[in-house]
């Protein structure tokens, strides 16, 4: 289901007839809306399994874009971004060791720019690779939380990214459904003009930070 084994609740709701449920990937934070089995019960922020063989899902109703969400479900969704984080420390610190001098993304963590990347890099050949969040963050000074550079990277990605030309920018975490706004949606016809794309979303203040890495 999507590449995900398990998802966080961010709403639910129950009919005479059916229940559903909107959820948020464990892996890759994708956002799906689920038709559930009639005899289960769930909560927000439960984790519950996916996929075909799941005893809580009926079937999956459709892949989710941020748009999709009302105020409610935004919140859960920020509280889940900050659960499964912290649950899957091992594999976000494993982020920070793989990164190299000939290949690094760590750029792409505000506010952590290029030569701050390359000191975290040095830290790391140095002194060995970096254990936990902790670890990191007592031997970087410049780091008060690398855990929330992390979470803040996922909701730029799940919230801004998708308002920008489909497949340009880089996903580092997150796999998401293009935004649903009629006015990103207009830049489709751009796809093979990259001089003319850069012209329009500049024209509607898209750009941002991100957009400055277009290539």
């Amino acid at each position: 289901m999507k590449n995900e084994n398990f998802g966080l609740v961010i709403s639910a709701k129950a009919s005479e007839d059916k229940k559903t449920a909107r959820i948020i990937g464990y892996d890759h934070f994708v956002l799906m809306g689920l038709d559930l089995n009639e005899d289960v019960d769930v909560k927000i922020q439960d984790k519950i399994p996916l996929g075909k063989d799941s005893e809580f899902v009926k079937q999956e109703r459709a892949h989710l874009s941020y748009d999709d969400l009302n105020k409610n479900e935004e919140f859960e969704v920020e509280k889940a971004v900050h659960s499964i984080v912290i649950a899957n420390e091992p594999k976000y610190v494993k982020f920070f060791n793989d990164q190299s001098k000939e290949a690094s993304q760590l750029h792409f963590l505000d506010p952590i720019n290029r030569k701050k990347g390359s000191k975290i890099i040095a830290e790391k050949e140095l002194n060995g690779d970096f254990e936990s969040f902790e670890d990191i963050d007592n031997r970087v000074s410049f780091i008060e939380s690398s855990k929330d550079l992390i979470v803040n990277r996922v909701l730029y990605e799940l919230i801004e990214l998708p308002k920008v030309k489909k497949g340009r920018p880089l996903y580092l975490f997150t796999k998401v459904k293009r935004s649903n706004k009629k006015e990103v949606q207009e830049y489709d016809e751009f796809v093979t003009d990259d001089s003319r794309f850069i012209e329009m979303i500049k024209e509607k203040g898209l750009l941002e930070k991100e957009g400055k890495r277009i290539r």
